[in-house]
C-alpha cells in the first residue's frame, strides 16, 4: 500500500467519522418553530447513536442510566438527549435529501485512503449492486406516503421501502451503500410508486452524487429493460443484468437461433473438487422485439456439482464477452447477492433491527430513521475495513452480536472518554492483545 493511502487509512477512527457526520448534522436546515427544545442537530445524533449502539428501540435507547447520558454526550457529540417523543415529533419534518448527500461523503473518505481502488473489479470499474429493501410493514399505521398492497382477505396493508446501490468485491467482505432511494407515494399520488420508478431517480442521483465513479451495475432480472439500460449506458456505465426464461423470452429465442447455427461460443472447466463450469455466449441480440436499438451479450452459466446437480443463471451484459471475460463477468454477476447477504440480511439479523417500527410519522420519518440506520452500517463496514482496533477487538470476540453486546454493556456503566477508549478496555476485558 502507498504511504500516503496508509497513513490516511490510519486516520480512519470512530472519532474522525463522527466528527464528519456531526458536523454535517449541524448544517441541516431546521424549519420547525423557534421556541423547540431541542437543538435539531442533538435529535439526528441522537438516532444515529441508537443505531451505532444497535439499541433495539427508541424507548430502550432513551432509558439511559446517567453514566449512559455521559457517555452519548462524549462519544457521539450530544448536547441534549431527547425523549423518545420529542425524536420522533423533530425528525419528522426533515428532508432525506441532506442525510443522502452523506453516503457520498463518506465515500469520499474511502477514496482518499485507496479502498475504493482495491475494489476496482473491471480496471477502474466499480461493481454497484442495486436492489430494493422494505423497511416498514403494517396494516394499521400508515402515513399518505406508504404504498399499498391489498391482501387475499381484502385488507389493505401498508408500506415504506427503498432502493439501495452498495458497492461490493466478490473478494471482499465489506460493503459501501452509496444512496438509499425511497418508494414512496407523494402527497395526492393514487398509483403506487414502484422499484422501476426509483431505479430511474436513484441512477439520476448516482450519477450527479458520483461524477467520477465508474460504475458497473449489477442488478436483477427487473431491470433489464429498455429504459433503464438506455439510461445508465447514456451516462456511459456499464451493466450486468440477471435475466429470465420467462421474462425475457425474446432473448431466449434468439440465443437458441444462434445456438442451433454454430453463432454460440462455450467454454468448459472443470476444478481439481469435480466442481463443473460451463460457459455459452453471444453478442450483440436485440433486448426484445420493442427495442431493437438495445442490443446486449448474452452469457449463460452453468455450474454442476460433484452430485451432478445442475445451477444455470443468465445474463446479459455490455462488457464484452470472450474467453477471457467470461467468468469475470459470471463473479460480478452473481456478486449481486452481497447486496442481499452482506447489507439487507445483517441489518436484519445482525443487531439493526432494521425491520422494527422504531417510528413512522406523518412526513419523512421512517426515511429518515432507515437512513440513519444505513449510515451507522457504512460507518461500521469503514471501520471494519479500516480501523486497527476495531478489526482486532472483533477478531477476538469472533461475532458481531458478541462485539456489539460488549460494548453495550460497557457503554452503560463505565465512563469513556471516546469509542476508542471504549474498544481498549474491552480488549483489556477480554484479553485480546492489541498490535
Amino acid at each position: 500500500m502507498p504511504r500516503n493511502y496508509k497513513k490516511r487509512r490510519e486516520k480512519i477512527t470512530f472519532e474522525a467519522l463522527m466528527q464528519v457526520l456531526s458536523t454535517a448534522f449541524a448544517q441541516i436546515a431546521d424549519h420547525r418553530r423557534v421556541n423547540t427544545s431541542y437543538r435539531l442537530a442533538d435529535l439526528v445524533r441522537s438516532a444515529f447513536a441508537m443505531f451505532s449502539l444497535k439499541s433495539p428501540s427508541l424507548l430502550s435507547f432513551r432509558e439511559q442510566t446517567k453514566v449512559e447520558g455521559r457517555n452519548l454526550q462524549a462519544i457521539y457529540q450530544i448536547g441534549d438527549i431527547p425523549s423518545d417523543t420529542g425524536m420522533r415529533a423533530g425528525l419528522d419534518p426533515v428532508k432525506p435529501k441532506p442525510l443522502r448527500a452523506l453516503f457520498a461523503k463518506l465515500l469520499t473518505i474511502l477514496v482518499e485512503a485507496g479502498v475504493v481502488k482495491e475494489y476496482y473489479y473491471w480496471r477502474d470499474h466499480v461493481l454497484v449492486s442495486v436492489d430494493g429493501v422494505e423497511h416498514f410493514s403494517s396494516t394499521k399505521v400508515h402515513c399518505p406516503h406508504c404504498t399499498t398492497r391489498t391482501r387475499r382477505d381484502g385488507t389493505t396493508s401498508y408500506h415504506h421501502a427503498g432502493l439501495a446501490a452498495v458497492l461490493i468485491h466478490p473478494a471482499h467482505e465489506e460493503v459501501f451503500p452509496l444512496d438509499f432511494e425511497p418508494i414512496l407515494n407523494e402527497d395526492g399520488d393514487k398509483k403506487n410508486d414502484c422499484e422501476r420508478n426509483a431505479a430511474k431517480r436513484l441512477s439520476a442521483a448516482l450519477h450527479e452524487q458520483y461524477p467520477d465513479l465508474k460504475p458497473i451495475l449489477v442488478e436483477d432480472a427487473l431491470y433489464a429493460n429498455a429504459p433503464h439500460i438506455r439510461q445508465i449506458t447514456g451516462y456511459g456505465w456499464h451493466y450486468i443484468l440477471n435475466v429470465k426464461p420467462d421474462s425475457h423470452a425474446s432473448l431466449e429465442r434468439q440465443f437458441a437461433g444462434r445456438r442451433a447455427t454454430g453463432q454460440v461460443k462455450e467454454l468448459r472447466k472443470t476444478e481439481a473438487s469435480g466442481l463443473e463450469h460451463y460457459f455459452a455466449w453471444t453478442s450483440g441480440l436485440d433486448l426484445c422485439d420493442s427495442a431493437p436499438d438495445v442490443r446486449v451479450n448474452y452469457l449463460l452459466y452453468e455450474q454442476t456439482d460433484k452430485r451432478g446437480q445442475v445451477t444455470r443463471w443468465t445474463w446479459i451484459t455490455n462488457l464484452p464477452l470472450n474467453a477471457r471475460t467470461v467468468e469475470s463477468v459470471m463473479r460480478g454477476g452473481r456478486g449481486r447477492w452481497k447486496i442481499e447477504n452482506e447489507t439487507f440480511n445483517t441489518l436484519k439479523n445482525q443487531g439493526y433491527h432494521f425491520e422494527h417500527n422504531y417510528g413512522h410519522g406523518t412526513n419523512n420519518l421512517a426515511t429518515i430513521l432507515a437512513l440513519l440506520m444505513l449510515l451507522a452500517f457504512t460507518v461500521d463496514q469503514i471501520l471494519q475495513r479500516c480501523w486497527k482496533l476495531f478489526r482486532q477487538v472483533r477478531a477476538g470476540l469472533r461475532t458481531k452480536a458478541k462485539l456489539w453486546e460488549s460494548l453495550r454493556s460497557l457503554f452503560k456503566v463505565q465512563l469513556f472518554r471516546s469509542m476508542t477508549a471504549l474498544y481498549q478496555q474491552m480488549a483489556q476485558l477480554y484479553d485480546i492483545k492489541l498490535q
